[in-house]
């Protein structure tokens, strides 16, 4: 089988829908959506749409447990700021239909071989997996591979008997995943990696090269990361416009 996976679409429709049709031009046979599929962005609504629709796995961010209530809205920013502000929008826009649906979802999978995870194996919506704690996390992780979002960027460890070693990635290029237990970040679709820009003048500064999403060969065992160029300057006015548009 053939995965597509990928997280922190961050309700931004033109990003979402540039993996999607990636992916499709790829031919994968699922999608798995790692979380946060609201938060930040203009376009809650839809993203929550097209992930119910397409996504085989559809787990839960911390951004979208604001949206079910489960989170206040300023656990995310001030009050006023346009991160809580987002987390508000998307209170008020989601049928309920949808909501009902996200509060069924989890922040953690499991497929066959494969763990998924929002955060990471030890805090399933809240950790942030770096090179600090990658070591830790593959210990506790019970699959050959795991998955993780969050910190919207894209890297790859592999166990050693000392602990993990960080692979490069190189987008395009496949990675064997042999050799012990591999734990994978796709990296973002609607949201910058962290930048001092800021989150809008960044995502405007990272589109060019693309939202990326992650092609999985499980039978292969092998991984390309890949990226979908696309124009972020509509969502930027669509969020300029609902008063989303800040650092």
């Amino acid at each position: 089988m053939v995965v597509a996976a990928f997280g922190d679409a961050h309700a931004h429709a033109e990003a979402f829908e540039a993996v999607l049709g990636a992916a499709a031009a790829r031919g994968v046979d699922e999608l798995w959506s790692l979380g946060d599929m609201i938060g930040r962005g203009p376009d809650p609504e839809h993203v929550v749409a097209r992930t119910r629709e397409r996504c085989a796995v559809a787990l839960m961010g911390n951004h979208d447990y604001g949206a079910t209530g489960a989170a206040e809205p300023t656990r995310f920013g001030e009050p006023g700021s346009p991160a809580a502000r987002s987390i508000e929008l998307a209170r008020e826009r989601l049928p309920g239909a949808a909501v009902e649906w996200m509060r069924s979802r989890k922040p953690a999978a499991r497929r066959a071989d494969v763990q998924c995870w929002h955060g990471g194996p030890r805090n399933a919506v809240h950790e942030y997996v770096g090179p600090s704690n990658a070591a830790a996390c593959l210990a506790v992780q019970r699959a050959g591979l795991g998955l993780v979002g969050h910190t919207h960027v894209a890297a790859a460890w592999q166990q050693t008997r000392s602990g993990a070693r960080a692979v490069r990635i190189r987008v395009g290029e496949p990675l064997e995943l042999a050799g012990g237990k591999w734990l994978l970040n796709p990296g973002a679709v609607g949201a910058p990696a962290p930048s001092r820009l800021g989150w809008w003048n960044a995502l405007a500064a990272q589109a060019a090269y693309g939202a990326y999403w992650l092609l999985l060969d499980l039978e292969r065992r092998a991984a390309t990361w890949q990226r979908a160029p696309y124009d972020p300057a509509p969502a930027r006015e669509r969020a300029r416009a609902l008063g989303l548009d800040g650092s």
